[in-house]
């Protein structure tokens, strides 16, 4: 069994002793570190998340964008960005970002993308974000990480009868993912390196550890063509009224 030396206080268990004994021994060494951080903390599980966030886009040639995004997440299984563009009360709904009963979609304006490589960029921004929960791992049959050293793993993201890797960063500091990146299609366009970054990680209400700052690169882009600030965050709420609109936009798309 994979073991830590840390001064955090034992976690109340989750599962039989037998059962997390296995899966802990499962985990590599930073995954493992991670996830004991986490329950030192807030709720052990949690099914639902939102977070609302005040963002700015990034596009060549462009002015900076200002955004409102709520994202919502059934952990490990779906998740949807409301997204609004202007500030606070000024912003208007602008398009969605969502992956949705096994199906990616993106709408901007009235334009609706979505098809094979949709799906599996929208599952590879899901995991980008649900990562840094672990009680989403053990939603999705088939998951598993692998060591690669002592700060970073793989993520093994099963898909179309194959596994898509994530590359996971840890801060061998704090012990909080820093950093995925994983090749997703830009578009309907051919494969790029894509990075998801988290920073300026604290405590949120109910001892849930979560990063305030989040970002968005792709590889060949030499700024982050989203920048998100996290301003709240709320766990087991309902969240179906966000998913409903990337469920509209796939509806939408299919006319």
């Amino acid at each position: 069994m994979i073991t830590i030396e840390t001064t955090d206080p034992a976690p109340p268990p989750l599962r039989s002793e037998t059962f997390r004994a296995t899966e802990d021994a499962a985990l590599p060494r930073p995954v493992l570190r991670f996830r004991r951080l986490t329950e030192a903390g807030g709720p052990p599980e949690f099914e639902t998340i939102r977070l609302e966030t005040s963002a700015t886009i990034h596009r060549p040639r462009m002015p900076p964008i200002p955004l409102r995004i709520t994202m919502a997440h059934r952990l490990g299984k779906a998740f949807a960005h409301d997204i609004r563009i202007g500030v606070r009360r000024l912003s208007f709904r602008f398009g969605v970002d969502a992956f949705v009963d096994g199906r990616g979609v993106m709408k901007i304006g009235s334009k609706v993308q979505s098809g094979p490589t949709f799906d599996r960029g929208a599952l590879i921004a899901m995991w980008g974000e649900a990562l840094s929960f672990p009680n989403s791992w053990n939603r999705q049959p088939g998951l598993r990480w692998e060591p690669v050293d002592d700060a970073t793993a793989l993520l093994l993201i099963p898909w179309a009868g194959e596994s898509i890797p994530v590359t996971v960063g840890f801060d061998p500091l704090t012990g909080y993912p820093i950093r995925c990146h994983a090749e997703r299609h830009k578009g309907d366009g051919p494969l790029v390196g894509w990075a998801g970054l988290w920073t300026e990680w604290q405590s949120w209400p109910g001892g849930i550890p979560a990063p305030a700052r989040m970002q968005a690169w792709w590889d060949d882009e030499p700024t982050p063509w989203l920048d998100m600030r996290v301003e709240h965050l709320e766990v087991d709420v309902p969240i179906e009224a966000t998913l409903e609109l990337g469920r509209r936009a796939l509806a939408e798309g299919r006319l």
